[in-house]
């Protein structure tokens, strides 16, 4: 094999790829998504039709993320937001009242307050943030299993007093309020 300027190449310098350069051992940059509050509702409702969720699961849904846009801000980084906004948004006149003035019912309520909190981890899950900005909530006796729960008895003694020694068990009839002979 001869090269260009006519000198003849050795197999070693024929088969040998180039010298790579050596990479840095430095981390790698991943590049995170810096989703506003209103592109993490959209992704979070997008994720609902992928997963086949009622029309009007969705709708509701995305009237509570609405609500969330406006009581934190619609442009506001996920990244920024703190448990405070989010207890904020929870205790907000939105979240609590109908536009005419009356209270809202309490499951609406908690349907509000969990659709931001659903939001928020998807969002983590995604990667858009580094965790949500949550307070975990403390267990609640449905949360616990069955096998772990502290066992309640009744207390036997006072719900079906024991009868004096001198007068003993009488049965009746229902019908006659009549003793039962033997």
């Amino acid at each position: 094999m001869t090269t260009t300027n006519g000198q003849h190449a050795t197999d070693d310098q024929a088969t040998k790829p180039a010298a790579k350069k050596p990479k840095s051992k430095g981390a790698k940059k991943t590049a995170k998504p810096t989703w506003t509050l209103t592109e993490t509702a959209l992704a979070y409702l997008e994720s609902l039709k992928a997963a086949h969720k009622s029309e009007s699961t969705i709708n509701a849904y995305a009237a509570d993320l609405d609500l969330a846009t406006e009581v934190l801000g619609a442009e506001t980084p996920i990244a920024a937001i703190t448990p405070a906004d989010v207890e904020r948004f929870n205790s907000s006149e939105p979240v609590l009242r109908t536009k005419s003035g009356r209270d809202k019912a309490l499951p609406t309520i908690e349907r509000s307050r969990r659709v931001l909190r659903l939001a928020l981890v998807f969002a983590e899950q995604q990667g858009a943030i580094e965790a949500a900005p949550i307070e975990a909530k403390p267990l609640g006796k449905k949360d616990v299993p069955l096998s772990q729960r502290e066992a309640i008895g009744n207390d036997d003694a006072k719900l079906y007093p024991a009868a004096a020694d001198d007068d003993p068990a009488q049965i009746t009839y229902a019908s006659t309020g009549e003793p039962v002979t033997e």
